[in-house]
């Protein structure tokens, strides 16, 4: 599919630019929902319509190209995005172990600490990425749509120029300055601090959406101005120099007016979160709902949909969903899209159903994920035409073998049998492996030593320091009466915190008092096909020293019904127990 070329002439030139001239479609695999009770598998704009509201994990450019494809272009009345600002700065989200506040004081951790994205750039890389997305998103603007689009001073500039360059200068709409702080203490001492941050607002066309704001008149206003009370009750006000034929006087009720209209300088102390306990969820970046809730009043409909494809903590979705807008976010993080799932369970007492798509296959079982790790690693230059080996590396041919076993003889059999199928093939071969049976390195010198040709060469990727994840273990019981269940965890052990904590898996329960103290939230689905999650039991504590309840007895759909049980830890860590 093409897109249109940019709106304005180029203003600002970097190593690399191009434009996008076309997008191609990339999978989206549904693997979770929530409050949905027939999933639709694709993610289109139809489905969409009718259906619940979309989640997506993955690169947004990749995402971006999947909803033009998918029926989204020029349906999008709103994009609000706050994008990583190249600061050369790690955002580190605080992750608290559930309970107890006090430090542990055998390792003198009381938090662990998960990168949630690194916003370190060449500037050149920066600008490409921002504008290769901006791009995207002008296309999946409707007419009637704008962008907002909040910066600060370390590439606002630049970020102007791309937006008057895509999107046109005469289309630029306000230059808004958020006050970030209800106060701010001056402690800079070679500068003056720095107190706001930037939103560009542009718009598709002059047909675009704007519901003004306004703040209400002051108490004295009111007194000195609406002062007189007509035969009704009604108070108003009697402009200066306001007299009209036959001795009439101009009124202004003050029931009629909206108020004072707010500029693009905003400074209120409510649009911050500082002290709001309700609206802090521990995300580094996160922004107030205050703030997103005027950019969404004044920039959409009921009827509209809004987008957010660096969506965080999840503000843009839960301030939607309690509008009563319709809303589509993404995010590269998986720490985000979790956090943004939580939040949205509980924003309002029935949000709107959710589908939750990964794009790309960005999370997927370890074989699959391992595999692109260790081409990565290696340089493997990969070849899909072929269909049995996966690349070329230094000239000889590559088969990266299923990465969750050992090598064993039979792989090497097969690939023997393919060669013999090729009688041409005069390249070596280099086996990419996670460890091998006993004996094979050997049997394979030995064997090299009297083959001219397609000598294999072994790699054992796990012994040249690639190594994967340990997953979580969960111990959980399953007890059936008829069509219900009860479901109890009893068991949980997650080897990322312990290392992140220092502790030895030996001595857990000096440490940690309750396994509970590692569990974020628990997700229940009482029809389990493997297809994807449907979550019909969500536990969401809700406060952070609360622990999840651990034991839940549900109904079941049918009889023979499938459970299984996600549980989500304060790393993000995912596991899934099934009965």
């Amino acid at each position: 599919m093409k897109i249109n070329p940019v709106k304005g002439r180029p203003m600002l030139h970097w190593v690399g630019k191009h434009p996008i001239d076309t997008v191609s479609n990339y999978p989206a695999q549904l693997v979770e929902v929530y409050n949905v009770d027939s999933p639709e598998i694709e993610a289109t704009y139809k489905n969409f319509l009718s259906g619940p509201n979309f989640v997506f994990q993955g690169d947004n450019k990749e995402i971006l190209s999947t909803l033009l494809i998918q029926g989204f272009r020029g349906k999008i009345d709103l994009i609000y995005i706050d994008p990583p600002f190249a600061s050369g700065a790690d955002y580190v989200r605080k992750v608290a172990l559930r309970g107890k506040k006090e430090k542990f004081e055998a390792e003198g951790h009381s938090i662990t600490e998960q990168t949630q994205y690194t916003d370190i750039w060449a500037n050149d890389t920066y600008l490409q990425f921002m504008y290769e997305r901006l791009s995207l998103m002008r296309e999946l603007l409707s007419d009637k749509g704008s962008i907002y689009l909040h910066c600060d001073s370390t590439m606002g500039h630049y970020l102007k120029l791309i937006m008057d360059e895509i999107f046109g200068k005469d289309l630029f709409r306000n230059e808004i300055i958020w006050r970030k702080y209800g106060g701010h203490k001056n402690t800079a001492k070679l500068k003056f601090t720095t107190e706001n941050d930037t939103i560009l607002f542009y718009s598709v066309t002059d047909k675009y959406i704007f519901n003004g704001i306004f703040r209400p008149l002051s108490e004295q206003t009111i007194k000195s101005e609406y002062k007189h009370t007509d035969e009704n009750g009604r108070r108003y006000a009697i402009p200066r120099g306001r007299k009209y034929l036959q001795g009439t006087i101009k009124r202004v009720y003050l029931d009629s007016n909206p108020g004072v209209a707010i500029g693009n300088l905003w400074t209120e102390k409510e649009l911050t979160i500082q002290g709001k306990d309700n609206e802090r969820i521990g995300y580094p970046t996160q922004k107030p709902e205050a703030l997103i809730e005027r950019i969404i009043k004044a920039s959409s409909n009921e009827d509209s949909i809004v987008l957010d494809c660096f969506v965080g903590s999840g503000t843009t979705a839960a301030v939607a969903e309690k509008l009563g807008r319709r809303w589509i976010i993404a995010d590269i993080n998986k720490g985000a899209i979790q956090t943004t799932m939580k939040r949205i369970q509980t924003c309002i007492d029935e949000p709107r159903g959710i589908a939750h798509y990964r794009v790309n296959n960005y999370d997927v079982n370890t074989e699959l994920e391992f595999r692109p790790i260790v081409t990565q690693k290696y340089g493997v230059e990969t070849d899909r035409k072929d269909l049995f080996f996966d690349g070329t590396l230094d000239g000889t041919l590559v088969k990266i073998v299923d990465l969750s076993r050992p090598l064993t003889r039979l792989d090497l059999q097969f690939i023997k049998d393919e060669l013999d199928s090729r009688p041409d093939e005069a390249r070596n071969i280099t086996v990419l492996c996670n460890g091998s049976e006993v004996g094979i390195q050997e049997e394979l010198d030995t064997e090299n030593q009297r083959r001219p040709i397609n000598k294999i060469i072994m790699r054992d990727v796990h012994l040249e320091g690639v190594t994967t994840f340990e997953p979580a273990e969960a111990e959980v019981n399953f007890k059936r009466d008829g069509q219900t269940v009860t479901i109890t965890i009893l068991e949980y052990i997650s080897p990322t915190i312990l290392d992140r904590l220092d502790i030895d898996r030996t001595v857990f329960d000096e440490h940690i008092e309750d396994f509970l103290a590692q569990i974020d939230c628990v997700l229940i689905d009482t029809d389990y096909t493997g297809e994807h999650f449907k979550i019909v039991e969500s536990d969401v504590p809700e406060k952070k020293t609360d622990f999840v309840k651990a034991k839940y007895t549900l109904s079941l759909p049918r009889a023979d019904a499938r459970v299984a049980v996600k549980i989500i830890d304060m790393l993000g860590e995912e596991t899934i127990v099934m009965e």
